[in-house]
């Protein structure tokens, strides 16, 4: 005989569109389809499981006759429908919204033909079909949403004319198998639903903090980029007093070339004053796009350690270089990145300053250690992120500077605490040889 609906369905059916309707108006995704096809291809999976085991279960174990064959086929169908979409997955290509409604609507359609072989909507089930539309109020736009629900209705209300209606014999036990289904669907839905929103959720959760980290990283980078222009007009500005103090320093280290004090000094004076030319130069030359020439890796260290020892001759530093005959051009900005690590290294711990630098493979790894204070677990978390400063005097803009340079050149710092008490700020590079 065949059992009709009974009044559970259509409870349930208003508890579905309910949460539909909910979950829509608190959810607004901008995910990629490409991700919710990797979640959709979950659940269809779960379903084509499901709905294998029933069809055996009713015709084996209940001995209730089922159309095996057309059942059979669909399922067979969308087991290929999902390999297709697992190997598509694999594809480094974008989804469009559009081929993510397609997969709903062939969902949804592969569903009602299902459900036409197996009573139609006296079929328990058959409020799963709500389910592609409770994933498309949560994924799409609410045009499409409207149109897979009107897809979904109409549907709905074909299967309530036309269907094959289920030989059950026993009509007590016929009712039994139709409130245990509508449990167990129950069970279904809450747990699709749950699963699909909670990764959803998830999913948003995770967009969201990647686009709070860009947005931080744009303003730091918007930061660094108006410092980088006043330090273009600052450099522009400083060369004709800077020269008046080299040319100054140089006469007076002549004059008094015998006295041992005033004269050391002097020339100490004219060796900065030196420098900073270099360093204007340097300047002026990229921003000219000049050529910079290739060195040997460990004499370039060893010339970018000399030129900042004669800046600060107060710190003492060892060092312990690459034997490496490589041909080196470094990268724009990572010489003046190390400088403001050893400099935050020479401001905390000017007796106590070790360099090393190991080139492993394709990867140049640079250790600046100090015994200084170390740095907070607040100033670990913002280190890089934000300007601040750990120090009693200096503007704070050394670690924001070297993170923005090595993220540009696809390297990283990293800062450990060490052994006995200071910090050790690694410096990680893609190794780029000239030979």
């Amino acid at each position: 005989m065949t059992y009709r609906r009974t009044a559970g369905i259509s409870h349930y059916a208003d508890y579905n569109a309910a949460m539909s309707s909910a979950t829509a108006s608190t959810l607004l995704s901008t995910l990629p389809a490409r991700a919710l096809l990797g979640r959709l291809l979950a659940v269809r999976t779960s379903l084509i499981v499901g709905w294998a085991a029933g069809i055996a279960w009713l015709h084996w174990g209940f001995h209730i006759p089922m159309p095996l064959l057309p059942m059979g086929a669909v399922l067979v169908l969308m087991t290929l429908f999902s390999l297709s979409t697992a190997w598509r997955l694999r594809l480094d290509a974008p989804a469009t919204q559009m081929e993510f409604l397609a997969h709903l609507l062939a969902d949804l359609t592969a569903f009602a033909v299902l459900v036409f072989f197996s009573g139609g909507v006296t079929n328990p089930f058959v409020s799963l079909m709500l389910v592609p539309v409770v994933i498309a109020a949560i994924s799409l736009h609410p045009l499409w949403v409207w149109l897979l629900a009107a897809v979904a209705g109409s549907l709905y209300l074909l299967l309530l004319f036309y269907f094959q209606p289920l030989a059950v014999a026993d009509p007590i036990a016929a009712y039994g198998m139709h409130l245990g289904g509508m449990w167990f669907n129950f069970l279904i839905s809450a747990g699709l639903i749950a699963f699909f929103v909670t990764r959803m959720h998830a999913a948003l959760r995770t967009r969201d903090q990647e686009l709070a980290t860009l947005r931080e990283k744009q303003l730091r980078d918007e930061r660094i980029f108006a410092l980088g222009t006043q330090a273009a007009l600052a450099a522009h500005e400083l060369a004709t007093p800077l020269a008046t103090i080299q040319t100054t320093a140089h006469e007076l280290a002549r004059e008094f070339a015998n006295d041992p004090d005033i004269g050391a000094d002097c020339q100490l004076l004219e060796k900065q004053a030196q420098a900073c030319k270099r360093i204007l130069n340097q300047l002026a030359a990229r921003a000219q796009d000049g050529a910079i020439a290739s060195l040997p890796l460990d004499v370039w260290f060893s010339a970018m350690l000399e030129r900042w020892q004669i800046l600060r001759p107060d710190a003492t530093l060892t060092s312990k270089l690459p034997s490496d005959s490589h041909d080196f051009t470094p990268p724009d900005g990572l010489e003046q990145a190390i400088l403001n690590v050893l400099n935050n290294a020479a401001d905390v711990s000017p007796d106590a300053i070790e360099f090393s630098a190991l080139l492993q493979s394709d990867v140049l790894h640079i250790d600046i250690a100090d015994r200084g204070s170390g740095l907070t677990p607040e100033q670990k978390a913002q280190a890089g992120r934000v300007v601040f400063s750990g120090k009693s005097h200096g503007w704070g803009m050394g670690l924001a500077l070297t993170h923005a340079t090595l993220e540009r050149l696809n390297g990283s710092l990293t800062l450990t605490e060490r052994d006995g008490g200071g910090t050790c700020a690694r410096i990680t590079l893609p190794w780029r040889s000239t030979q």
